[in-house]
């Protein structure tokens, strides 16, 4: 299937960054999708107030203010709302509004009577009002189920610990899969690790076909240990994306799943509600984020359809971590590296533990500090994994105690990273790169389209003695219609 991506594409595997917006693998899916597939999620009253969210400030307020108006958007009230130049041209003033157009809340720039104006758009206008005024009857924000006095309830904590077991539980098995004092804990099912497996989180090192892998045997990928770097809410919406986009793949109503994604982020954490009037036919779905954590049942429950959303679904859209149970920023911050590569991590957490023992030699765990030593032989096994130099590099820059801080900058002393740099050289003395070769017979062609390939930023390679010139693909049509220009030009010389 195809799977969005949700990094700079022209990031490699050592300069991955964290995404930007907690909501990054949302909008690339979002960024893709054609009107009709708005309209469609706009019919939900929970959709409109959850994209009315994640929606910039300024846009946010645009969009409430011309809300409740019969007018449309012009272009003047959009210079005097914001204090911009009337002089400037409507499409430099649409920048300020071009989130809300790109989610198709605002239509395309029209002219009528000599004004320019952007329509809001009926859909989201109707599903918004409704949202904010509680008179939609769609049941987009969940119904109520109509517990009975024996149906058990479980408090909002209890929630928050099942839906952080479950979460970490993946994760934990990420980590340690394929170590040899690998995780303890139950393994995910089998569906959960297929779409770790499809997403490219996890891989079989022994099915050379990709297409016959073994489940029991997954390892954790570069771009597995990449997710792991991410905060959790990027982490959920990542897993979420993956999921969707599976579904769709196999034809299912995509808009519909993601109605449901938002459903679920504007319910309320300890109510229970019923499947069958929320989702309709949508059962199978909750079915699968249980597995994840997103929702808890009990067996009474699944059978009545009773189900409660966990706080991994109800902060889906509030900008909130997702994990009230995690730790802080400051306790984040645990480890200590020395000049000897020695780490110190003062750390319980059982996941950032099995993460470091994925590239430490861990010697000794007391209660609250891991003492281990970073060597050539654990490091080498993470990076036969995929794990690249600059991941684990950044792992440690991110996690780094406030006591690291005290010492002049870099964080982390140039031996140890410089070191981390030769490790991961030693399996990449070699690195394949397409190319496209231009072959020449003048002398004088060959150095003019060798400055021009420079000037492009696409030259690999060029052999003078032997007047061959080896580009990169994405200027080849160029570089070609550069020769045809200059051997036209040639003979007219002649």
């Amino acid at each position: 299937m195809v799977l969005p991506s949700f990094s700079n594409p022209g990031a490699g595997p050592a300069d991955a960054v964290v995404a930007a917006s907690p909501t990054a693998p949302l909008d690339a899916f979002l960024d893709n999708q054609p009107q009709t597939f708005y309209e469609s999620i706009y019919r939900s009253e929970a959709a409109c107030l959850c994209i009315l969210r994640l929606l910039p400030p300024v846009c946010r307020q645009i969009v409430l203010h011309v809300l409740w108006s019969h007018q449309t958007l012009k272009s003047a009230d959009l210079k005097a709302f914001c204090g911009m130049d009337e002089r400037l041209a409507p499409d430099a003033a649409e920048e300020v509004i071009r989130p809300a157009r790109d989610r198709h809340i605002f239509l395309s720039l029209n002219h009528k009577g000599n004004k320019f104006q952007w329509p809001l758009s009926d859909t989201f206008k109707r599903g918004l009002r409704n949202a904010l005024t509680g008179l939609g009857t769609s049941n987009s924000f969940g119904a109520p189920y109509a517990r009975g006095p024996r149906d058990e309830v479980p408090t909002a904590e209890a929630l928050t610990d099942y839906g952080e077991d479950t979460w970490e539980s993946i994760l934990k098995y990420m980590v340690s899969s394929g170590l040899t004092n690998g995780y303890r804990g139950g393994r995910p099912r089998n569906s959960v690790l297929l779409l770790l497996y499809q997403s490219g989180l996890m891989a079989d090192p022994y099915d050379r076909s990709g297409h016959n892998p073994k489940l029991e045997a997954l390892t954790i990928t570069s771009k597995g240990f990449q997710f792991l770097l991410e905060d959790r809410q990027t982490q959920l919406w990542q897993i979420l994306m993956y999921y969707l986009a599976g579904k769709q793949a196999r034809g299912e109503n995509a808009a519909d799943i993601l109605s449901l994604f938002f459903s679920l982020g504007c319910m309320q954490l300890g109510q229970d509600y019923s499947a069958s009037e929320s989702f309709p036919h949508m059962e199978n779905v909750l079915d699968d984020l249980e597995q994840y954590g997103f929702v808890y049942r009990t067996e009474m429950g699944r059978e009545r359809g009773q189900f409660f959303p966990t706080h991994l679904s109800t902060t889906l859209c509030s900008g909130e971590s997702g994990a009230s149970r995690s730790q802080s920023a400051d306790d984040k911050r645990f480890l200590i590296l020395e000049t000897n590569y020695k780490i110190y991590a003062y750390t319980s957490n059982d996941l950032e533990i099995a993460i470091l023992n994925l590239f430490v030699n861990i010697r000794i765990r007391y209660p609250n500090l891991v003492v281990g030593r970073l060597d050539r032989r654990h490091v080498k096994a993470a990076m036969d994994k995929g794990i690249a130099a600059g991941q684990i590099i950044s792992y440690l820059n991110s996690h780094a105690h406030p006591q690291m801080y005290n010492h002049p900058p870099p964080i982390l002393h140039p031996s140890v990273t410089d070191q981390l740099h030769l490790w991961d050289k030693e399996r990449n003395r070699l690195g394949a790169q397409e190319s496209v070769m231009f072959e020449f017979f003048s002398r004088e062609l060959f150095d003019e389209t060798r400055d021009e390939a420079e000037r492009n930023a696409g030259l690999h390679l060029a052999l003078p003695a032997k007047k061959l010139l080896f580009v990169d693909p994405n200027v080849r049509e160029a570089i070609k219609d550069f020769i045809k220009d200059k051997q036209v030009q040639l003979r007219g010389g002649i």
